[in-house]
This record gives structure tokens, C-alpha cells and sequence, in this order.
């Protein structure tokens, strides 16, 4: 996300690869395959700076919450069916065991869904690599709505589980470290708290754990 009225040296550059893109058949033959690489590996470096600008962004500004009447349940399924094809792609099955009838929460269906399902699944996604499984589950207590994130990747090293929501820190050769730390701060901007429970070697289970809405309770005594 760009902020409206500040200069993006990310799109600048986007449109000045395309425009470079544009002149390739204009290049002696001799050179043209090695001018295309070059603009391929500008366009990839861009559209990583444009990621990680959008991610700090999002961390740094958050937009204010919208809070509404929230069927979890169909949220996540939505969720799952945008990453669904990526996952496909690496051989990764993605399984649901939802609770049925799960009360209805107050929710930034935005936020939630691409800051912390989006993310956490994506964290899974990448933790396995390929050829892998993500469990997908939900559950109703007497005072929260739960749900858990479940891969079988390898789990996090122990020395390094203290540090997994740290801002900028990451795991992975080319990760920005601000996914789990957006999706935890979204998740306690919501009144709730997101936990690792972490089996090394194995796997890792990311928990989010949201109380049952009071304003949706009051609304249903009148």
C-alpha cells in the first residue's frame, strides 16, 4: 500500500522497467536475451522492495479497524481458496476441521483475513517447502473462539522460538520478519493473543485466540 500523496521510488522504478521493456527489440540481437535477463531480475528486485515497502507500511500505519459481525468459519475458507493455488503448485494439501456453528465475532474482515490467516498459512506454506500438509482448525470455548495454524514443516529451532515475532526477524533467506509480527499485533488490536506452540523437528502450531465479542452478547439480550 502506497500512502496517498508520498513519492513511491518502487513504482518509479516499475514504470521505468516497463518502458525499458518496451525497447528490447530495439537491442542488437547479440545483446537481446542478455538485456531481458537483466530487466526480468529489476522487475523481480522491484516487486520484492515494493513487498517489503507495503509490509512496513502496514506495520508502521495500520488503518483504523472496522469491526463486523464475523462468520469465522466462511472468512478462512475464503482465505483458503486464494492461497489454495500456491499450495497446489508446491504439492501442499491444506485440511480444515472447523467447528460447526461457531459464534459470530467482530472482526476487521480485512485486516484479519490478509494480515493474520494470510499470513500465518503463508508462514506454513514456507516452512514446509513443498510436498507437505497445513491443518486448518477452529473450536469454541465458553469465553474465546480458537484457531490453530498446524504444519508439519520441521518446526522452528528451539534457540530461535523466543525471537519468532520479532519485528524483522526471520527464519528464512529472503523473508522481511514483519509477517508474524503484523499478524500478532492485529490479533491483540482485537482484544486477543497469538501463540506458537512449537514440537522442533516436527512441526509448529500457531494458536489465535479471540474472546467471544460482547457487543455482538448485548446486541442479542435486546
Amino acid at each position: 500500500m502506497i500512502l496517498p500523496g508520498a513519492p513511491s521510488a518502487c513504482s518509479e522504478a516499475d514504470v521505468g522497467a516497463d518502458v525499458a521493456g518496451e525497447d528490447v527489440g530495439a537491442v542488437d540481437d547479440s545483446r537481446r536475451s542478455d538485456f531481458a535477463g537483466r530487466l526480468a531480475l529489476i522487475s523481480r528486485e522491484v516487486d520484492g522492495l515494493q513487498e517489503l515497502l507495503t509490509e512496513f507500511l502496514n506495520f508502521a500505519r495500520p488503518p483504523a479497524m472496522e469491526l463486523l459481525p464475523t462468520d469465522l468459519n466462511q472468512l478462512l475458507i475464503d482465505v483458503v481458496q486464494f492461497i489454495a493455488p500456491a499450495c497446489r503448485q508446491r504439492q501442499i494439501k491444506i485440511v480444515t476441521d472447523f467447528q460447526k456453528g461457531l459464534y459470530p465475532i467482530a472482526l476487521d474482515q480485512n485486516q484479519f483475513g490478509r494480515g493474520v490467516i494470510l499470513n500465518l498459512l503463508t508462514n506454513a506454506m514456507e516452512q514446509i517447502g513443498e510436498h507437505g500438509s497445513i491443518v486448518l482448525h477452529t473450536r469454541e470455548t465458553n469465553d474465546f473462539v480458537e484457531i490453530a495454524v498446524e504444519d508439519n514443516g520441521g518446526g522452528v529451532p528451539p534457540e530461535l522460538e523466543p525471537r519468532v515475532f520479532e519485528i524483522f526477524f526471520s527464519t528464512k533467506d529472503h523473508g522481511t520478519g514483519l509477517g508474524l509480527a503484523i499478524a500478532r499485533r492485529i490479533v491483540q488490536e482485537h482484544g486477543g493473543e497469538l501463540i506458537l506452540e512449537n514440537h522442533p523437528k516436527r512441526g509448529a502450531t500457531f494458536i489465535v485466540r479471540l474472546p467471544r465479542s460482547k457487543i455482538l452478547e448485548l446486541k442479542e439480550r435486546k
